[in-house]
């Protein structure tokens, strides 16, 4: 007896013992560009009355002449707030004649809320955030738009990017002894670490897969937002071309052993009182109705089923009929293999209900939704991780499989970026080693992600990725220029914003000139157009319509969505339920930030346009060309009942003043000649094509609102009039 129990302790024996075998760290490892302590080098050219930005960029190439100030005002309020610039806002500029004028706009953009809630945006890309889990189910995260706004607050106050990151990476043991209420931003902020989807219900999944699931996206998230390198691929064997070993991976993952999901309460007790009051007494109503609505369905459910059963084959309603308990291998099979056919759909009941019942179905459904938009708003939590009472060890995973363990190991920065020193325990070491001047990436990545979102491109192209084989810096001792100013300004981001946007190189004009020798403009001989993004815009469009809600903060908003997105995503049950529109309506022309960033479900323009799919880090919004997003522009419901609005707006205007506010309002300048007389002829043969519809009494779209004696016709077509304007490639670009 005594021998079988040491053969089968062996096997834990050996795994305890096993070592870890992983490459040596070189002189070499450590000698790449990025894996160096960045360090100020002298500024070429200084004293010669450009910034120093310029002169790393002069010494390499010839900078093109300035952009005009209306493209200038226009590129700097889209980079600096995600929105184009009012009309009084390029009239004060375009007449200011001050040497200071220019900077005196870029100091109110700094300050304004929404360069917060545009560069949230940007970091919102990287941590992948979205309020659903993702996979088949796809759960909500009620409280994840606090992480959101978290962000955009940070950004708007210039927290340090030290403290930002501190925050986010140990917030929990930051607060740890404190009122969660009182240092609620600091638990807000470890919602980073939940910003990948997740398995909520595992179903067939092992738990421990599950949690192996949560570590990787932890890992993988800050491995890529913070220090720029691929540590993912050393998950399952040592890196292929970083000297980043398996163990190495693990040791990271060791940081996050203990971390767990939680949703820390930052109520009082009569907050969370009231609110268990007040939702136990509607669900009382609620169920009161549910009830009805089920006396309604259960008949017309029998009836479908009956006929269902009916349609199929005869031997199929034979092993129907058997006995559950009595079927044979056979009638079981052919039970099996019938049920898609007689499965009941909830449109299957709804096609088959009397118009009388389904009317007093409707009413109820109805209620059910009214009474659903009285539901309290849960009383705040945040949306967190913390470390269990006790750390489990952490195993290198041999194919990352989490079945298959081998040595333990302990927390350790990579080995590649630091030399011995005393071992960590903790995250918020990590946190501190993250924001050292002695670590050679932090800095670097972050600058290089600013700059890449003014230029179209970053120094180093692969934002996400500064290792071996990432592209090498077009300006190396400018990026270390930039990482050192970030340091020495006690990482405040907006000092880096300011140099940047203050550059000649960011005021060149966008025009091409011919460089064989840079034919990418790698070397910026001049500034790159830049398409908008996906929800820049949606904002832009709202904007010229004058229906944009510019309020700040707050829970997500749902939109209503287009018939064939509730078709395609809600095919088990009724949308209503699935997807509870606010029912605000003034809520609906929110900034797209804080629309309701669900994984599987995402508006057509949005998703048209390059929205990132929030499964993983993104390295850089894709900008691709083809033809759903000029049909999503041109015929989607929202691109026309913006135009429709737009169109009322420009209704107060006479003749061709119309026109002309519609491309100051649509892309910042005035109709040339050649396009007013090309608008007005279309604006003419349009009018009197719709004003035959309205003889004829075919149906016309025109706005919610229509002004006091506007001619309906003239107000239809210039309803067309600005929806081409807003499909030009100028208002979808900016120079």
């Amino acid at each position: 007896m005594r021998s079988i129990v040491l053969v089968l302790l062996l096997p834990t024996l050996t795994l305890a013992q096993e070592k870890v075998k992983e490459p040596e760290i070189t002189a070499e490892d450590r000698a790449h560009w990025s894996f160096v302590p960045p360090r100020k080098a002298g500024v070429r050219g200084q004293g010669s009355g450009v910034s120093s930005i310029d002169s790393f960029i002069r010494a390499k190439t010839t900078l093109s002449p300035t952009a005009d100030k209306l493209t200038l005002i226009r590129r700097v309020t889209f980079d600096l707030t995600g929105l184009p610039p009012t009309l009084k806002e390029i009239d004060d500029f375009v007449a200011d004649p001050s040497p200071q004028a220019y900077e005196t706009v870029v100091d109110r953009l700094l300050a304004s809320p929404h360069f917060g809630e545009r560069w949230a945006t940007h970091w919102l890309d990287v941590v992948r955030f979205a309020e659903s889990n993702g996979y088949e189910l796809d759960a909500d995260r009620p409280d994840a738009w606090r992480y959101r706004d978290y962000v955009a607050r940070s950004f708007n106050v210039d927290k340090p990017y030290s403290t930002f990151l501190r925050e986010q990476i140990a917030g929990d043991e930051l607060a740890a002894g404190k009122e969660p209420r009182e240092v609620a931003d600091l638990w807000i902020a470890t919602g980073m670490h939940r910003c990948g989807p997740a398995h909520m219900v595992s179903g067939n999944l092992d738990r421990e897969m599950i949690r192996q699931e949560s570590l990787t996206e932890m890992v993988n998230g800050v491995g890529a937002a913070v220090l720029g390198l691929t540590l993912q691929c050393a998950r399952c064997h040592d890196h292929k071309t970083d000297p980043i070993s398996t163990a190495d991976y693990y040791r990271v993952q060791a940081f996050f052993a203990a971390a767990e999901y939680r949703d820390v309460n930052l109520a009082t007790d009569g907050e969370a009182g009231a609110f268990d009051k007040s939702t136990a007494a509607l669900a009382k109503r609620i169920g009161v109705v549910k009830k009805q609505v089920e006396e309604i369905d259960f008949p017309v459910r029998a009836k479908v089923v009956t006929a269902k059963i009916a349609a199929v084959a005869p031997h199929f309603r034979e092993a129907l009929k058997a006995d559950p308990d009595k079927r044979t291998a056979e009638q079981k099979r052919l039970v099996k293999e019938i049920q898609p056919a007689i499965k009941v759909a909830w449109d299957d009941v709804l096609n088959a209900m009397p118009p009388g019942e389904k009317a007093k179905r409707d009413a109820l459904r109805q209620q059910l939704f009214d009474l659903e938009a009285e539901r309290p708003a849960r009383p705040a939590q945040a949306w967190a991780i913390a470390d269990a009472e006790k750390r489990p060890p952490t195993h290198v995973l041999r194919r990352g499989d989490a079945s298959k363990k081998g040595p333990a190991v302990s927390m350790a920065f990579p080995r590649v970026l630091t030399h011995d020193g005393p071992p960590p325990t903790n995250r918020t070491q990590l946190a501190e080693w993250f924001t050292s001047s002695e670590q050679p990436l932090t800095a670097r990545v972050i600058v290089n992600r600013l700059w890449s979102h003014y230029f179209g491109t970053g120094i180093v192209r692969t934002v996400n990725d500064f290792g071996v084989t990432s592209d090498p810096p077009s300006h190396p001792e400018l990026l270390d220029w930039l990482a050192c100013e970030l340091m020495d300004h006690d990482w405040k981001l907006k000092h880096v914003h300011k140099l940047i946007v203050m550059s000649e190189a960011y005021h060149q004009t966008s025009a091409v000139k011919p460089n064989p020798a840079d034919p990418d403009n790698r070397l910026l001989g001049r500034q790159n157009r830049k398409r908008l993004d996906a929800e820049a815009i949606r904002d832009a469009i709202l904007t010229a319509a004058g229906t944009l809600n510019r309020e700040v903060g707050g829970r997500s908003v749902r939109v209503p969505l287009e018939p064939e997105v509730y078709d395609l995503i809600f095919t088990e049950g009724e949308p209503d339920g699935l997807w509870p529109v606010t029912r605000d309506a003034k809520q609906h022309t929110r900034r797209s930030l804080y629309l309701f960033a669900k994984r599987n479900v995402r508006l057509p323009i949005l998703e048209a346009f390059d929205q990132p799919d929030t499964l993983t880090p993104c390295t850089g919004r894709n900008v691709s060309t083809f033809a759903p997003q000029a049909l999503i522009l041109m015929n989607g419901p929202f691109a026309n009942e913006q135009s429709r609005e737009l169109a009322a707006l420009l209704m107060r205007e006479k003749g061709d003043a119309r026109l002309t506010l519609l491309y100051r309002r649509a892309i910042g300048r005035e109709p040339t000649a050649a396009e007013l007389k090309t608008m007005t002829a279309f604006f003419s043969v349009q009018a009197e094509e719709i004003r035959g519809r309205l003889l004829a009494r075919q149906p016309v779209s025109l706005p919610k609102v229509i002004p006091d004696g506007a001619d309906v016709a003239e107000l239809a077509a210039l309803a067309d009039v600005c929806l081409a304007v807003l499909n030009s490639n100028e208002f979808v670009y900016v120079k």
